[in-house]
This record gives C-alpha cells, sequence and structure tokens, in this order.
C-alpha cells in the first residue's frame, strides 16, 4: 500500500484531478461529463471491474466511526467487484491503513468516484434502512453485509498482550460517552452498573480525555491513540458502550458487546446483528439529533427506560450462560 497523504482539495489540485483532459476541454464542459458518467456508475461497474479500473470512495461525513462504515461500504463493493481498484479519502487514514481492500488512501479522486454517506438517512429520519444497504442501492449492489473488520499489525498486538497481561479476571472493557450527548446513558447508572461487574471482571475503560472517572476501573481513556485502543480492546471478552467509533471497532475484532443505543438512532439502521443492542422507542424517537444543531427536549426519555439490569442480563446472556 502507498503513503498516506493530507486528504487532497483546493483549487490547486483541480488541474491534477483533470489532468491532462482540462487542457483540451472546458472545464465546466468536462466537469458535467464527469457527473454524468458517475451517475451512470450502476451500469458501468462490471465493466471497469473487468478492465481493473480505479474508483475513489469518499468518506464524506468524516467522524472516525464514520471511517469504519466506509471500509464496510469498501468490502461490500470488492465482494460484488473484487478486481476493482480502490482509492478511500478520508480524515482517518490511521483506522484503515492495513485494510486489504484498499489499495490507496488519501490520493488524489480518480475519475469515478463515489461518496459513503446516509445524509439522506439523517434528513428523513429514517426508521428502518440499514447504512450499508443505503448505500448499495446507490450502486446497484444487493448482496452486503454489515459486519466491520479492524486489522491491527502483528507489532500492534504484541503491544497490547504486554499491557494487558496483568489482568486476572476477564477483562471487560467500556466506553461511556459519545461526542453526541443524545447518545449517553447516565453517569450515574454506569457507576452502579461497574459497581456490580468489578468483582467479575478486569473492567478498562476506553475513549478520549472527556471520560468520566470512575472507581473499580482500569482508565485507558484520554491515554490511547486509536489504533492503540483497538490493539487493547482486541484482548477484551466483551465490550460495553454507545454508539461510538468503539462500537465499530468491537465489531470489527469479534468482540462481543452491548450496545446502549437509547432512542435517538435506529439500531435497524446502525446495529450490528452480532451485538445486544438495547433501545428504546418513546414518541420523539428516532430524533437524529445532532448536538451543534439541535437538543433534547425530552430530558432523554428514551436512556431513562433503559435500566442497570438489562445491561446486566445481556452481559449474562452472552458471557456467563447464565
Amino acid at each position: 500500500m502507498r503513503d498516506y497523504g493530507e486528504i487532497p482539495g483546493g483549487k490547486n489540485e483541480l488541474k491534477f484531478l483533470l489532468y491532462p483532459f482540462y487542457k483540451f476541454y472546458p472545464l465546466k464542459l468536462w466537469s458535467k461529463f464527469r457527473w454524468w458518467r458517475k451517475s451512470k456508475l450502476t451500469y458501468l461497474l462490471p465493466q471497469l471491474n473487468y478492465s481493473k479500473e480505479w474508483l475513489t470512495v469518499i468518506d464524506r461525513l468524516g467522524a472516525p466511526g464514520d471511517t469504519l462504515i466506509t471500509s464496510i461500504v469498501i468490502q461490500s463493493i470488492k465482494t460484488s467487484y473484487p478486481t476493482l481498484k480502490i482509492n478511500c479519502i478520508t480524515a482517518h487514514p490511521e483506522l484503515i491503513r492495513l485494510d486489504p481492500n484498499i489499495d490507496t488512501i488519501n490520493e488524489k479522486e480518480t475519475f469515478y468516484s463515489f461518496d459513503s454517506t446516509y445524509c439522506e438517512l439523517v434528513a428523513r429520519k429514517e426508521k428502518s434502512q440499514n447504512i450499508i444497504d443505503h448505500n448499495m442501492q446507490r450502486l446497484g449492489i444487493r448482496k452486503y453485509d454489515y459486519k466491520a473488520y479492524f486489522y491491527l499489525s502483528e507489532e500492534e498486538k504484541l503491544w497490547a498482550q504486554n499491557q494487558t497481561y496483568q489482568f486476572k479476571k476477564p477483562i471487560l472493557a467500556i466506553c461511556t460517552k459519545s461526542k453526541e450527548p443524545v447518545k449517553n446513558w447516565p453517569e450515574a447508572n454506569w457507576a452502579e452498573l461497574i459497581k456490580n461487574l468489578k468483582d467479575k471482571f478486569s473492567i478498562i475503560q476506553l475513549g478520549d480525555g472527556k471520560e468520566p472517572s470512575f472507581v473499580g476501573v482500569f482508565r485507558y481513556a484520554g491515554k490511547l491513540s486509536m489504533r492503540e485502543s483497538a490493539a487493547i480492546l482486541s484482548h477484551s471478552s466483551y465490550f460495553i458502550g454507545p454508539d461510538s467509533l468503539l462500537m465499530h471497532m468491537a465489531n470489527g475484532l469479534s468482540i462481543p458487546s452491548t450496545i446502549i443505543f437509547g432512542g435517538s438512532r435506529p439500531i435497524e439502521c446502525f446495529g450490528y446483528p452480532d451485538n445486544i443492542n438495547l433501545y428504546s422507542k418513546p414518541h420523539c424517537a428516532p430524533c437524529w439529533i445532532h448536538h451543534e444543531t439541535e437538543s433534547c427536549n425530552e430530558n432523554f426519555k428514551c436512556f431513562n427506560e433503559i435500566s442497570v439490569n438489562q445491561v446486566i442480563s445481556s452481559i449474562k446472556r452472552v458471557f456467563l450462560k447464565v
């Protein structure tokens, strides 16, 4: 795989994107022609696959979790068209740098490109369509698997093994915060959950430096890179957290998980079928609230309906087998 530079962009990139065509055609005419051809991508993919052509897949939404969603989109494209060469443009190249389905990362956008996005689902407050199915329908692809894959190097695995050998009990990884308040279970519930589980597990806390502090956990939050967090997570027996990057990482590492969704995002859209996805559906769900433009007027009713006992029961069903 080639080196990973910054995301291309800006006016200075235009001549490289269109070279040598911009020398011979008016830019607006060429741009219209290119977008017209891209609109036919559904019909052109078999031909592009046969010719081993390039397709750029753009992670249009840009959050770390969306990078891993984009990798699932790419994986699904490659399942149907295995000889396509894929260039991925993303804000978080480190998360997918070892993905064997991706040939280059953050190279110049190729003639044919596709936006990995679910903005349409947000706009219409979708209740049931899976985010990968939404993208595959736009490409005319029927076969897809909503399963993440996260690839670690042998060095990363060895580092994580040396970090976690000290734990004598099964490792339970938790993350308690998303940047979206409407995805966050109350801190008091987390404190009670930890109190009930700390005798059975070595509980490690992952996430960023904004994670609250709890008694009875080994805190890695705010101390690790995203890849280091994934490496530590790979040694866990179970994961509990919100709809966030670590949810996608855990699924990509095949770690059994309980995900506390609440009601802001439908599990039908985001929930991995291998997980236990806890949700509630008050009259306001799904709200699809984004913290920068909206706020909850219902006092996070959807999370108040999910109890500590529900979370404990989910772990017993999957991990303790009782």
